[in-house]
């Protein structure tokens, strides 16, 4: 059985630990493309789209990021006027080039930076970057994916 995620009761978001620390607050989906150029809301809503097609997601806007998150927060971008930086769950580090930085927080959690300028850059193999993300924000044991 999957334990319950707890609320905070301040802004209403949901986390796997009780009384995990976070910024509290709400915050503006749109603020966020305030001085964007048009490319970067596309690769945004292109994002959007691919994590959506993996099932139910839930897009949380934070003061310095756009979260998504199923059980766990496991993927985020960050616009900027021309690119969007962004971050992946994955559970085993991936070597490639269109990772800027991995860093490892335990056997299964291993954080991939990246950076996106253009809508090409979304690809087959980033969608199934996104696939392994999405399954690793369940928490549920992962399928073999040799997409990725």
């Amino acid at each position: 059985m999957t334990p319950k995620l707890w609320t905070c009761p301040q802004c209403g978001n949901t986390f796997t630990t009780p009384n995990q620390w976070h910024s509290c607050g709400r915050f503006d989906l749109e603020a966020h493309f305030e001085g964007a150029s048009e490319e970067v809301e596309l690769l945004y809503q292109k994002f959007a789209e691919m994590v959506r097609s993996c099932g139910p997601v839930r897009i949380i806007p934070q003061e310095t990021r756009i979260a998504f998150q199923v059980r766990t927060r496991f993927a985020s971008l960050t616009p900027h006027k021309s690119h969007v930086i962004g971050g992946l769950i994955l559970d085993e580090p991936i070597e490639s080039p269109r990772f800027t930085k991995v860093e490892s927080f335990g056997p299964r959690a291993h954080a991939h930076s990246f950076r996106l300028e253009k809508l090409e850059e979304l690809d087959d193999e980033f969608m199934a970057w996104i696939r392994r993300a999405y399954a690793v924000g369940t928490q549920r044991p992962l399928e073999d994916d040799t997409d990725a």
